[in-house]
């Protein structure tokens, strides 16, 4: 029973903390990409949006790539047999 009363004080002392945490923090300001953005003339707009997408897909690209890349050496391993035990 004490220790079920010593977690809940901790508990209670923690709700506050947190709580005036959350509450001071500032607002938020973009990244120096977004405000470009965002003030951005309207020719500008397409290509920045253009390479927004192209930087997605990259970002989605690469690491799609290495799997497969890893998938295909470990399958091609195990069917010559050169995969070790491990």
């Amino acid at each position: 029973m004490p220790r079920r009363l010593a977690r809940s004080s901790r508990l209670l002392a923690a709700i506050p903390l947190i709580s005036v945490s959350l509450l001071s923090t500032g607002s938020a300001t973009a990244c120096p990409n977004c405000k470009e953005a965002v003030s951005a003339q309207p020719e500008e707009v397409s290509r920045m949006a253009s390479g927004y997408n192209w930087s997605i897909c990259l970002m989605l690209a690469v690491p799609l790539g290495l799997l497969g890349t890893g998938t295909f050496l470990v399958r091609r391993a195990v069917r010559n047999g050169t995969m070790p035990e491990l």
